[in-house]
């Protein structure tokens, strides 16, 4: 069934018309405050269909019926399959309550019912759930969401018998039990026909039918028997049930037994106590004489500041030389400043003198000297004439000159960056001597009340020492903390090896638990395991006992399992029966007798009017066997048992799964011995079972929608053909009492569900 569209009208909170669409709407919430009618929605919808609200009296309608209104009125389309149905319901108010005026359900143009009593025998049929089963795993209501978790036995297989269908089966038992009595009565008819045919070879066909008969009473024997060596089965089987926990509880006697070196671990605790609070105060004094070392240093005179005045000293040193040389430089410098000077005035003096010829040479030969200046293509500066070759004859004269004043002024411009040169050289010798100077007036100046260099050498030595001795008490503090570490590192081993000396302790002890040990001192681990060993050796001859008493019991049933065999052999024996090795009496005998039978309808076959009538027989009796076979396996302690369990078995198993995963792993469900109350099992402690009405509110929630996710999910999987399918779920309960973490995973597993093709509502007024 699958919710598409109600229209309500005075019902309940709803005053005036309204209508809610559920078309495409696989996962919705309806969510208000207390009081705004989301609950009444689900109501119309369930009201619409079986006529009653779930929270109040199925006999009672007029409470739905809005204050202050005549009638309410619910239209609810919903669809089955791919079958579109409309269920109308209209409520009147009367002196004595209300009344139902109309009630239809329609499908197209089809009306299926016309009145109420109609209308809830055909949803029945249609959805193939009563009320209780449909506010059980369809509409889980407030107040009775738990329903299914608090559901008698009874009640849960009335309910999986409709989700299943099973009915289909009861129908076909029914036809086979049926077909069997009317199989046995033609076979009957044709016996009376044969009475009246006569004997023919009578004696052949009564000796073989003798021998029938002897195995017949054999198989009877035989079938007798079978409670008796079930009894015996059991007995030896509760026999060696007993042999085997007894032989179970001396193997845990025995298993009780000092782990050597107990007694050791004791005292080499309390050593390494003591080794650690030797080392511990090793630890204190070494750090002690760190801190006077360390004092002792810091009373000195810095080293750093010894240094500084060291390298003063050497720098005085140094610069006192390099005033020295630079003296001397300085002296050097102005001879060679000096003798370039000289140079200069000579190299000037020359040049003059040079230029001067070359004048007077030039003067004495202007026309050697206009021809010099002819260029041939241009026109000539005295007559104007373009010249058109020069003049290759010169004035060796002038030649001479010139080429002796350019000597002369490359001579002079030599001298000069000589003079230059040396003149720079000088000034530089000077401002370095200068500079020189000016420093080692300043480190004077600072050494000026410092101390002398045997003082700093002093100094430095000293601190030397005291670093020395600072190195030397922290290396042996790392020393004493070291020792004092790997003292701590050996208690912590011996208290955990105590620790898992205790644990093995405990794990004897528990592996002996039933047999209910004495209290352990847990003070005291040696006198803990002498005072198990003692018991455990106390307790042995108790437990031989009743060993030797199960193994005298279960001989005894194998002596009487032997005898009936034997007293079965003998049976066998003298009905001519041989038994294979291995095989079973009962089997053999049935198959000899129906080889007897056989032989039997063989021999009638022979006969003309006979055959037919025998055969006839023969196909009757086997109709009529596997028609009884048939209908006593479609008894309810049958096949229908089976499909209970199985379902049963494939619920408890998905519920579980989502119990488990909506509650963190905590919860899982499993039934009573007696398979009649849903336990919930506690793994957070320890596995312990309780039944599930003892979980609180937020557990019940969850507990009661693992096991309606599970129906929903599960169930259908074993449902026969026209079975209901569970296409819709709608939740009204419990969201309010789940924390932040817990509302996450059952809004994850809802999604889910939506997701898979179901329509799922939510009931709710938590918003999240």
């Amino acid at each position: 069934m699958r919710p598409v569209r109600l229209v309500i009208e005075g019902f309940s909170a709803f005053r005036d018309k309204v209508e809610v669409d559920f078309e495409g709407a696989d996962l919705f919430a309806l969510v208000g405050s207390t009081g705004s009618g989301k609950s009444s929605l689900i109501d119309a919808m369930v009201f619409a269909l079986y006529g009653s609200v779930p929270r109040l009296d199925k006999r009672l309608v007029h409470p739905v019926i809005t204050q202050g209104r005549v009638q309410a009125r619910v239209r609810f389309d919903f669809a089955v399959g791919e079958t579109a149905y409309s269920a109308v319901r209209v409520v009147k108010r009367t002196a004595k309550g209300a009344t139902t005026p109309e009630a239809r359900l329609e499908s197209g143009d089809q009306v299926l019912a016309g009145s109420a009593r109609e209308l809830d025998v055909e949803i029945e049929r249609l959805l193939g759930l009563s009320f209780a089963q449909f506010t059980t795993c369809v509409v889980l209501p407030q107040g009775e969401f738990a329903r299914l978790l608090h559901d008698t036995a009874a009640e849960r297989q009335d309910l999986l018998v409709r989700l299943l269908d099973l009915g289909l089966y009861r129908q076909l038992g029914s036809a086979a039990r049926s077909r069997a009595s009317a199989a046995d009565e033609g076979a009957q008819q044709i016996a009376a026909q044969l009475a009246e045919l006569g004997d023919i070879a009578i004696d052949e066909l009564e000796a073989r039918r003798a021998r029938v008969a002897v195995l017949e009473d054999l198989c009877e024997q035989l079938g007798r028997a079978e409670p008796r060596l079930a009894a015996l089965a059991a007995q030896l089987a509760d026999a060696a049930a007993d042999a085997e926990r007894a032989t179970d509880r001396l193997r845990r006697l025995d298993s009780v037994a000092v782990p050597a070196g107990v007694a050791e671990l004791a005292g080499d605790l309390v050593d390494a106590v003591a080794a650690l609070d030797v080392a511990a105060a090793d630890e204190m004094a070494a750090g002690a004489a760190v801190d006077a070392a360390r004092a002792g240093a810091a009373s000195l005179t810095p080293r750093h500041e010894l240094e500084r005045s060291r390298d003063l000293h050497e720098r005085r040193i140094g610069l006192v030389r390099m005033l020295d040389k630079g003296a001397a430089a300085v002296e050097v410098a102005g001879v060679a400043c000096a003798a370039a000077a000289a140079a200069m005035s000579a190299a000037t003096e020359a040049h003059d003198q040079a230029t001067a010829a070359l004048e007077v040479a030039r003067s004495h030969h202007r026309a050697a000297h206009l021809r010099s200046a002819l260029v041939a293509g241009e026109p000539c500066p005295v007559c104007d004439q373009v010249v058109v070759t020069t003049p290759t004859t010169r004035d060796a004269g002038v030649d001479a000159a010139e080429v002796a004043a350019t000597d002369a002024a490359r001579a002079a411009a030599t001298a000069r960056s000589a003079l230059e040169a040396a003149g720079a050289e000088e000034a530089r010798v000077v401002a370095k001597l200068e500079a020189v100077r000016a420093d080692l007036d300043a480190v004077e100046r600072a050494l000026e009340g410092g101390p002398t260099p045997e003082a700093i050498d002093a100094g430095i030595a000293a601190c030397d020492a005291a670093d020395a001795a600072v190195v030397a008490a922290e290396a042996a503090h790392r020393a004493a903390r070291a020792a004092r570490t790997a003292a701590e590192r050996r208690r912590a081993d011996l208290v955990a090896r105590e620790s898992d000396a205790w644990s093995a302790f405990d794990a004897t002890r528990d592996a002996v638990a039933v047999l209910e040990p004495p209290p352990a001192e847990r003070s005291d681990l040696v006198a803990a395991w002498d005072l198990l060993t003692s018991w455990a050796a106390g307790a042995r001859p108790a437990e031989d006992a009743a060993k030797d008493a199960a193994d005298a019991r279960r001989r005894e049933a194998e002596e009487g399992r032997r005898t009936v065999e034997a007293e079965l052999a003998a049976a066998c024996v003298a009905a001519g029966l041989v038994v294979p090795p291995g095989s079973s009496a009962r089997t053999v005998a049935d198959a000899a007798r129906t080889e007897a039978i056989v032989e039997v309808a063989r021999f009638e076959a022979r006969i003309d009017e006979v055959e037919r009538l025998v055969a006839r027989r023969a196909a009757l009796e086997e109709q009529r066997v596997v028609a009884a076979l048939l209908g006593r396996l479609l008894r309810a302690d049958g096949f229908e048992k089976w499909l209970l369990d199985e379902a049963s078995s494939r619920l408890l198993e998905g519920a579980t799964t989502t119990l488990l995963q909506l509650s963190g792993g905590q919860y899982s469900l499993t039934l009573d011995e007696k398979r009649e109350q849903f336990v919930v099992v506690d793994h957070h402690a320890a596995d312990e079972r309780r039944l599930a009405r003892t979980l609180s509110g937020g557990e019940t929630f969850l507990a009661s929608l693992a096991l309606a996710l599970a129906l929903a999910e599960q169930v259908a999987e074993l449902s026969a053909e026209g079975a209901p399918k569970l296409e819709s779920m709608f939740l009204d309960e419990g969201f309010g009492t789940l924390d932040a973490d817990t509302l996450d995973v059952v809004a994850t597993a809802i999604e889910e569900l939506g997701a898979s093709g179901r329509v799922v509502g939510l009931v709710s007024h938590v918003r999240e």
